[in-house]
């Protein structure tokens, strides 16, 4: 082999070396970032903790609002807009971040562990929904729904996969639905700013999250899956609103 021919080859090789050397970190880079987007995606999905001891004062608004609503014998339309209202800027806001635990049953948000059946249970009994908080969140999870809503604001959605699930629920409109899983149990909100899955979670982060539904690991695992809106089902409206006469 010529000089000029080694010389050549030994470039050739010397490139295909800095090519590769360039691929693997490309490719270590993005591993971590992935990783790190992982760890952190919640902070940017989720409101800044809240301080638990104002937690009380906005149950005491929620029920002077619904006072007020029943006392106006607001139309559903109202009761709806209202609720949905509520419970996205009063209640679950103070929950993001309460630790996960399959046996919690903590009734303050960041203070304890709450189990899934507990966070759905708690929040609503919080809205002020008349509801048995430890027996609801230990039933089966279509059980709860089937107490809460009428059969026409009940859907199965199970065996399909996560984009056909939000197609489907998307035909159902906006609002909140309570959801049954294989093993475990939130609330979907549809609204025009994102559909979102609100959940104790237990899978990473072990806590109480608002991911986008379509990045929820629990949903895209779970074959089987029931959803109840409550947000527009009149029943579970009028009863919401009425509870508040007696406390």
């Amino acid at each position: 082999m010529k000089v000029s021919d080694y010389r050549k080859e030994k470039k050739r090789k010397k490139i295909k070396l800095t090519l590769l050397g360039r691929v693997l970190l490309f490719t270590l880079l993005f591993c971590i970032a992935l990783l790190i987007w992982n760890k952190f995606r919640f902070l940017f999905n989720n409101q800044p903790f809240l301080d638990n001891r104002l937690y009380p004062l906005e149950l005491d608004s929620i029920n002077a609002t619904k006072k007020k609503l029943y006392k106006k014998r607001a139309d559903k339309a109202e009761l709806e807009k209202n609720f949905l209202n509520l419970i996205n800027k009063k209640v679950f806001p103070y929950w993001y971040g309460t630790k996960w635990d399959f046996n919690g049953t903590t009734e303050t948000p960041n203070d304890g562990s709450i189990a899934c059946g507990y966070f759905v249970t708690t929040v609503l009994r919080d809205m002020g929904v008349p509801i048995k908080r430890s027996r609801m969140a230990q039933c089966p999870s279509e059980e709860m729904i089937r107490s809460l809503v009428s059969k026409k604001n009940v859907h199965h959605l199970s065996g399909i996969d996560i984009n056909t699930f939000e197609t489907k629920l998307k035909q159902f409109g906006n609002g909140i639905y309570v959801t049954g899983l294989d093993k475990h149990t939130g609330f979907i909100l549809l609204s025009d700013e994102g559909n979102y899955f609100i959940h104790s979670s237990g899978m990473y982060p072990f806590q109480v999250v608002k991911e986008p539904l379509l990045e929820s690991n629990v949903l895209i695992k779970s074959n089987y899956r029931v959803v109840g809106k409550i947000s527009s089902d009149e029943g579970f409206l009028r009863k919401w609103v009425k509870h508040a006469r007696s406390q």
